[in-house]
């Protein structure tokens, strides 16, 4: 079952003629143009390696808490690793999650790694994982990006060479219906994500949330929360959720909105006295570090006002991060 969110096949971006692959990118302009998010359906990762990873992740889920907390992130693994339950702060309210982020797996970061006797062959499955999430993002996606813009196709890809992506493995413990509804607790408040596009893969546990931007004209996550339509984003096995990130809005001077998104209790699961842990994995792609972002000449005019300045992409992501995690 699909929510009003647009479903767009990649294949004709993977094996198609010139005409399809435009039409597909026209697909994808009008997607972000909108809603700023998108199922994407034959994307060209295998089903059975997307579940071998959420084995994966319940597998490192299940550590005792005393071994994820050695992971927790330092300046020297780069600000990787385990972040616990109500780690993550959004305007003053924290998420009751854990997710263990990473970056490239070949990079001398070990300390954010479980030991190999604890889960064998985890990190080898993480480095293979993450290098096909970014072979789908930064050859096929980045280019369907650089074209709608007319920019030359290799444009975005340019300053996304894999140095600042990150793999998130997410877990939502289980959680009685009565906390959430009175907002007790928050599985996690609305928030957009800081870099250029992010790909979401869920398990079978919906409450993901969408808000659909066409139906506001604000921006701030805070504001369009309290002014948008969200849209339920159930889970499907056989698509992932793409959404702009704060970065891509910000060089396509907000004709892509970045997607304001939130996990609340699931519609399907409203009559439960207890909603089930629910796992997801987020693959956030960000410029490099280096990288200066501002508005393209092709996205403003007289009538189209330059919106922003240009910002170092690096100092940004690191201050945002510093005041997520405080």
């Amino acid at each position: 079952m699909h929510s009003a969110l647009p479903i767009i096949d990649f294949s004709p971006i993977l094996f198609g003629s010139l005409e399809s692959r435009q039409c597909t990118i026209s697909e994808i302009d009008n997607a972000l143009r909108t809603v700023g998010a998108f199922y994407l359906r034959n994307y060209g990762i295998e089903r059975a390696k997307i579940d071998m990873w959420f084995e994966w992740s319940q597998r490192f889920f299940d550590l005792p808490l005393s071994e994820k907390e050695r992971l927790f992130p330092t300046p020297r693994s780069f600000e990787q690793g385990y972040f616990g339950i109500h780690k993550e702060k959004v305007r003053e309210q924290t998420a009751l999650k854990e997710n263990f982020d990473f970056g490239d797996p070949e990079a001398n970061n070990a300390s954010c790694w479980p030991q190999e006797e604890q889960l064998p062959g985890f990190r080898d499955f993480a480095a293979d994982f993450h290098q096909v999430c970014e072979h789908s993002n930064d050859d096929k996606l980045l280019e369907c990006l650089s074209v709608a813009l007319n920019q030359e196709p290799d444009f975005f890809g340019c300053y996304h060479t894999g140095s600042m992506f990150v793999s998130s493995l997410i877990h939502y413990p289980a959680v009685s219906s009565d906390s959430l509804r009175s907002g007790q607790v928050v599985r996690s408040p609305a928030h957009s994500d800081l870099g250029t596009l992010t790909l979401l893969f869920q398990q079978n546990i919906g409450g993901l949330e969408v808000a659909d931007m066409s139906s506001t004209n604000k921006l701030s996550s805070a504001a369009v929360e309290k002014s948008a339509t969200f849209i339920p984003v159930e889970p499907d096995a056989e698509t992932i959720l793409v959404n702009v990130g704060y970065l891509l809005m910000r060089w396509s001077n907000a004709r892509w909105k970045n997607s304001v998104h939130r996990v609340s209790e699931p519609p399907s699961l409203i009559d439960k006295q207890i909603v089930p842990e629910r796992y997801s994995f987020a693959f956030f792609s960000f410029p490099d570090a280096h990288t200066v972002v501002e508005p393209l000449p092709a996205c403003h005019n007289t009538e189209i006002p330059k919106r922003w300045g240009p910002i170092n992409a690096g100092k940004y992501l690191l201050s945002k991060r510093d005041k997520l995690y405080s």
